[in-house]
C-alpha cells in the first residue's frame, strides 16, 4: 500500500494547475481544492486534512476574496492602490497561511509553492512562525514532491 493512500491533501490555488499536476503525477491521496482563504477554511471545517499544498500568488480571484489589509499594503507602496493589490496578490499564500493558523489549523503540515532560496532571511522568519511549513519550487518533479509530502506528514 502506498504511504499516501488514505491521505487527504487540500490544494489552495486560484487556478487548476496544482490540482491537475498532483492528480496526474502524484497519485495516492485524495485531493480537495479551495480557491481562497474562505474556501480553505470551509474545507478545513468540513473535514480533517493531512497536508495543505498552498500557492503563493493569487491573481485570478476577485479582489474581494483576497485576505490581507489592502489599505496597509497601499500605504507601504507609496499610496498606490494598484501596487497594494499586486502586493496582496503576489503574497496571498502567506496571508492565507496566517488566516489558517489564526483559525487553529497551524499544526497541519503545509507546502507552499514558492522558491525562497534567494530570500533566506524571509524564509527563516516564516519557518520560525510556521514550523510545519515547507517550500517547494515549481521546477520540482513528482518523485521529489512525493518525498517532501511524506516527510512533511511524518
Amino acid at each position: 500500500m502506498d504511504a499516501l493512500t488514505d491521505r487527504t491533501v487540500l490544494i489552495v490555488e486560484d487556478g487548476d494547475e496544482y490540482l491537475e499536476s498532483m492528480t496526474n503525477f502524484v497519485p495516492g491521496p485524495r485531493y480537495l481544492q479551495a480557491r481562497s482563504a474562505a474556501a480553505a477554511l470551509d474545507a478545513l471545517r468540513a473535514e480533517a486534512v493531512d497536508l495543505i499544498y498552498l500557492d503563493m500568488r493569487f491573481d485570478r480571484i476577485p479582489r474581494a476574496d483576497l485576505v490581507g489589509d489592502h489599505a496597509a499594503a497601499t500605504r507601504s507602496r507609496n499610496g498606490d492602490p494598484q501596487r497594494g493589490w499586486r502586493f496582496l496578490q503576489n503574497n496571498q499564500g502567506l496571508y492565507i497561511l496566517a488566516a489558517l493558523a489564526e483559525a487553529g489549523h497551524g499544526a497541519v503540515p503545509t507546502l507552499i509553492s514558492y522558491d525562497f532560496s534567494r530570500e533566506p532571511a524571509r524564509w527563516r522568519r516564516l519557518q520560525a512562525r510556521y514550523p510545519r511549513l515547507v517550500w517547494v519550487s515549481d521546477a520540482i518533479g513528482p518523485d521529489d514532491i512525493r518525498a517532501i509530502m511524506l516527510r512533511a506528514m511524518g
